[in-house]
């Protein structure tokens, strides 16, 4: 898609070139394209004549500075989580961030998954006691916590909108470690990876509504937020 894109905007450059040819235009590319034996010869000019005068140089343009990961993602939150006050949604949008460099996640996925799981309510809470944005169990938390070095102190952890994504966004990146088609990794998170495996070894492959309703969204999200270029992960490695 975006190659197609790409390939239609230079097309329609392309065409405006074309139509911006004016005559004086047109009549310069005649005489340079003109013989050499039907131009007149002029007689060179003293020196003095023909030393260019200085000309001010132009000053460069500045670079449009591209704004980082996590600011993308908090103008996201604006629109998709408005009961998250500006500081959480900050807080929030660098969680994503560090999920997107420590486990390779995508955004679009982790923001996708919090739609999925919570409407982006921080205060909600599920059936079988999952709770926060992420809908994370506690059990599951505490694990997760302890494994990645995330200070834990049960359900008030998970009631903190960045901490519950960390750790949710941690037990996600696990799910993508255990299995590589991305199909499962999804479903495990929701179905929990034991779960999963059993499905598999018995030939079923989970296909719940669940998984897709995330990958509705994804892709929803994903045309809004746009790709995630190398320079933004560069820029959070930098940080």
């Amino acid at each position: 898609m975006q190659r197609a894109l790409l390939a239609i905007t230079v097309a329609a450059f392309g065409l405006i070139a074309s139509a911006c040819q004016t005559p004086f235009a047109a009549a310069v590319l005649r005489e340079q394209a003109a013989p050499a034996s039907s131009q007149v010869a002029l007689a060179p000019a003293p020196a003095e004549l023909t030393r260019p005068s200085p000309q001010p140089q132009a000053r460069p343009a500045p670079a449009l500075q591209r704004p980082r990961l996590s600011e993308r993602i908090a103008g996201l939150l604006v629109v998709r989580a408005p009961d998250l006050t500006p500081v959480d949604r900050a807080r929030v949008a660098a969680a994503i961030e560090d999920a997107v460099q420590a486990h390779q996640l995508d955004p679009s996925l982790v923001l996708a998954i919090i739609e999925q799981e919570s409407g982006f309510d921080p205060h909600a809470h599920g059936r079988g006691g999952s709770i926060g944005l992420m809908q994370v169990r506690p059990f599951v938390a505490r694990d997760v916590a302890k494994r990645h070095g995330i200070p834990f102190t049960g359900k008030r952890t998970l009631l903190d909108p960045a901490a519950n994504v960390a750790i949710g966004a941690c037990y996600l990146g696990e799910m993508f470690d255990m299995y590589t088609d991305p199909a499962l990794a999804i479903s495990a998170y929701n179905l929990g990876p034991y779960r999963v495996q059993r499905m598999v070894a018995r030939g079923r492959t989970p296909r719940p509504p669940y998984l897709l309703s995330v990958l509705a969204r994804y892709q929803e999200l994903s045309s809004q937020f746009g790709p995630v270029e190398p320079e933004d992960i560069e820029d959070a490695e930098a940080d």
